[in-house]
């Protein structure tokens, strides 16, 4: 190698010897620290029951007819009644959403004695609407789904309850998941010799709280049978956990 260009070697060499060691630092400061020391992790848990003060009902209309135009029409008709009738009961607007307006054709269908089809007749088209409405009044809300069937609403898709302060009981029970997983810790290490030091991680898993109770879409009873909805709440169960890592110390 001419002499001229050792120096340059030398250099080049020592920049990659440099950026060997920086990535190689980069990559033991890349361990969580959890994984770098003696560590004990544990699940705390915590629960309560709650009496639910809100209810949300789930209902639509359906309307079938020999036309699109005739069964869109009709259909609007009947959920403008719904909706008129649900601000007559003081519901609040924004507790009031629409999820679905559909319009779909129907087929009659015909099949051999194997089972395969053999003939598609169209019969006309459906169009549906379905609501879900929040009331915040729950001894209120039979009444209220009763009156609606009255009005025309077809089909009841249950009725989902929740709590008003519900974040609030699970900031609660967050604090109750912390101690319990602390009590758990604590019983792995006596007698051990060793102590829990420093917390090194909380992790909870993700949120899936919501109402517990929902059905899906069923025809209700015809009108001139329609009779109170009978509805108990009865208590909603919250529960959450919660990971806590220690560090095990001497």
């Amino acid at each position: 190698m001419p002499p001229l260009l050792l120096p340059a070697f030398r250099v080049a060499a020592a920049a990659m010897s440099l950026l060997f060691w920086s990535a190689a630092a980069g990559a033991q400061q890349c361990v969580p620290l959890k994984d770098a020391v003696p560590s004990l992790t544990t699940v705390g848990t915590a629960s309560a029951e709650v009496v639910p003060d809100i209810a949300t009902i789930s209902l639509g209309v359906e309307t079938e007819r020999p036309t699109a135009a005739e069964a869109a029409s009709e259909n609007a008709r009947a959920a403008q009644a719904i909706i008129g009738e649900i601000k007559a009961q003081g519901i609040d607007p924004r507790d009031v959403r629409t999820v679905a307006v559909t319009l779909s054709p129907v087929y009659d269908e015909t099949n051999d004695s194997n089972g395969r089809l053999t003939k598609r007749t169209l019969r006309g088209y459906v169009a549906r609407n379905d609501l879900r409405i929040r009331v915040r009044q729950i001894d209120k809300a039979g009444a209220l789904a009763q009156k609606l069937m009255e009005k025309g609403a077809n089909s009841f898709g249950g009725v989902e309850y929740d709590h008003e302060q519900k974040e609030l009981k699970y900031d609660a029970l967050r604090g109750e998941a912390i101690r319990d997983a602390l009590r758990r810790a604590t019983s792995y290490v006596n007698g051990l010799g060793v102590r829990l030091g420093r917390v090194l991680e909380i992790a909870a898993p993700p949120y899936s709280g919501g109402p517990p109770q929902a059905a899906s879409f069923a025809k209700a009873a015809p009108r001139e049978a329609a009779s109170a909805v009978p509805i108990e709440p009865g208590v909603l169960t919250l529960r959450t956990e919660v990971s806590v890592t220690w560090e095990l110390a001497q």
